[in-house]
């Protein structure tokens, strides 16, 4: 038989690569299984979102992690495996009351057998797991509070565990170690007003639906000053509503804010804001604020009220 030409042989064979190599790309990604798979964590507060991406170690029967040849007492550890853990912020945001500029960062921290662990944030975002960085300017520090916690956790695991309108408390949990971060975000808005301000909406209103083919049920609304807070409550009551807050969004242009004290929520916060669904606009004569309209999401006139002596 004939030998082939050396050309038509590398062909062949480049061919037969080819061939290989479309029928591994073919196969679906997610039939690849993986000591420590990638998992992501994400959550929203008040338009900031804080996104955790991490490879996921299991403990597959060890009992204990922490002060092993897993991970070492006072090691620079990526909490994940693989490629180090990343962090990212859309806003600024505070955690553990340390300063976080908007951005992507590694996450690492310095594992202690007692006391606090330190978590650094590093701007460099693609380092290999056990390519620990070294201290830079650049590297956020700040301590962190640690807590054994049963049942122990054999899944690697990052979460929100609380969630309120000012920030978040942020977990990682392996084994029976958890690590705890407080997230504070920036408020878009602002719910305290001054009382030299607040005092021209200070009174009682009397309303209607603006719809004149539409049952009358008419109802009133009292404005009152509390907790530096310009607030309104109908009367009669309304369950839902209860005692809420006018936030200014501009001159005399108002939108409510359910508010809520109690051990829930402490000492009290702002718990959802009805914008764009309730939207209200003080009308003034002579400089004197004399009622206001309220307006829905679809910009359309709901109410309207007049001020009453």
């Amino acid at each position: 038989m004939r030998t082939m030409p050396r050309r038509a042989a590398f062909l062949s064979l480049a061919c037969a690569l080819l061939a290989v190599c479309t029928l591994a790309s073919a196969t679906p990604a997610a039939a690849q299984i993986r000591a420590s798979e990638l998992g992501t964590v994400s959550q929203t507060v008040d338009g900031t979102k804080i996104i955790v991406e991490y490879s996921r170690p299991r403990a597959r029967g060890r009992t204990v992690l922490f002060g092993t040849r897993v991970v070492q007492w006072n090691e620079v550890w990526t909490p994940g495996a693989n490629f180090a853990t990343t962090l990212s912020v859309n806003k600024d945001v505070t955690l553990s009351g340390a300063k976080v500029p908007k951005g992507q960062y590694s996450v690492w921290m310095v594992v202690r057998e007692k006391g606090d662990w330190t978590m650094v944030l590093d701007p460099r975002v693609r380092l290999f797991h056990m390519a620990h960085p070294d201290s830079t300017a650049a590297q956020i520090r700040f301590p962190i509070k640690v807590e054994q916690s049963t049942p122990a956790v054999d899944a690697l695991t990052w979460s929100f565990p609380d969630v309120r309108s000012g920030g978040a408390t942020m977990h990682m949990q392996w084994g029976t170690y958890r690590a705890i971060v407080d997230v504070g975000v920036q408020p878009s808005l602002t719910y305290t007003l001054p009382s030299t301000e607040s005092t021209q909406y200070i009174g009682r209103y009397a309303g209607r639906e603006a719809d004149d083919s539409a049952p009358k049920t008419p109802w009133n609304m009292v404005v009152l000053y509390e907790e530096g807070m310009l607030k309104a409550e109908f009367d009669p009551a309304d369950t839902y509503m209860n005692r809420f807050v006018l936030i200014r969004l501009a001159p005399d242009l108002f939108t409510a804010g359910l508010y809520q004290k109690g051990e829930i929520v402490g000492n009290g916060e702002v718990y959802e804001v009805l914008r764009p669904d309730m939207m209200i606009t003080f009308k003034r004569t002579d400089g004197k604020i004399v009622g206001f309209d309220v307006r829905n999401g679809d910009d359309k006139l709901d109410f309207k009220a007049v001020r009453t002596p």
